[in-house]
């Protein structure tokens, strides 16, 4: 059995407000600029930066599994961001 770990980078606008799970997760959806979804979770310590919506932001970690839409919502797929970073996109330009 192979378990790969696929990494990827995000860059997209937050559509949602961040809420904080019972695990202690921040999480919050991002859509990027192919409109493809993505739910950001990332540990509360680790955030590191106000997130709100509408804010643009580079995310890297751990891609994981497609939480399936709901179409009677007319709301897509969104595949799960295990994020290890997350950069508000104005901060990454001064950087």
């Amino acid at each position: 059995m192979n378990n790969i770990i696929s990494l990827i980078t995000i860059d997209g606008t937050v559509t949602t407000a961040p809420v904080l799970t019972h695990d202690n997760l921040v999480e919050f959806v991002v859509a990027d600029d192919t409109a493809r979804e993505f739910v950001v979770r990332i540990p509360r310590t680790d955030l590191g930066a106000h997130v709100a919506r509408g804010a643009r932001i580079l995310a890297s970690g751990a891609e994981g599994w497609v939480i399936p839409g709901r179409a009677w919502r007319d709301e897509p797929s969104r595949t799960i961001l295990q994020a290890h970073e997350v950069q508000l996109r104005e901060l990454a330009f001064a950087a």
